[in-house]
């Protein structure tokens, strides 16, 4: 068989990393690049589900999602070669300039967002359903992150920690901007026999 993709090499457990490195498919830096990988196809999951069924407004969010599919690909580089083994393969780094703008796309969906003054148990539409799931696969790739720097201490991590924990908050917000004020508060009343 012969495919750009099929390599076979990977058929034993392993796989190459960035960094020059074969380690076991179990080790924390492609655990941690799963997680990278999941958040982007959740992201482009939501983005392509928002652009063929949002509304006008809602389909005001394609550039932020597109920009953070981008981000992604950053992140991916720096994990996949923690310790800046082959700077040449790294487009960029994250920095403030990044987080800078991910807190104004926050900012500008919580101007436009009232809360209710209690917590949401649902999402009220499909596209604020894959929010949440979006925001709930960035909040496993910081529990990922963490780890992966317990492991390895020269994993400069902090940026990416700030971005991915400023990350989940933003797509909160953006799920409550999907269901357009229609939110599902927790009742406990319906706990009760």
């Amino acid at each position: 068989m012969s495919s750009p993709v099929t390599t076979k090499r990977g058929d034993t457990g392993t796989t190459m990393i960035l960094a020059g490195e074969r380690l076991p498919k179990s080790h924390p830096i492609l655990q941690t690049t799963g997680k990278v990988d999941s958040l982007r196809a959740q992201t482009a999951l939501l983005r392509m589900q928002i652009l063929e069924r949002g509304t006008a407004q809602q389909r005001e969010l394609d550039e932020a999602l597109f920009w953070l599919l981008h981000c992604y690909f950053l992140i991916g580089t720096a994990v996949n070669d923690p310790k800046a083994k082959h700077p040449e393969y790294r487009q960029a780094d994250l920095d403030e300039t990044h987080l800078a703008r991910l807190e104004e796309i926050q900012t500008a969906l919580e101007e436009r967002v009232t809360l209710p003054k209690s917590f949401i148990v649902s999402a009220s539409n499909t596209l604020s359903a894959q929010a949440d799931v979006v925001a709930t696969v960035a909040r496993e790739l910081e529990r990922a992150l963490v780890q992966m720097k317990e492991v390895i201490p020269e994993f400069e991590v902090a940026a990416i920690l700030a971005f991915i924990n400023r990350l989940s908050d933003s797509l909160y917000i953006m799920a409550r901007f999907l269901e357009e004020g229609s939110h599902v508060p927790v009742d406990y009343g319906v706990l009760e026999p």
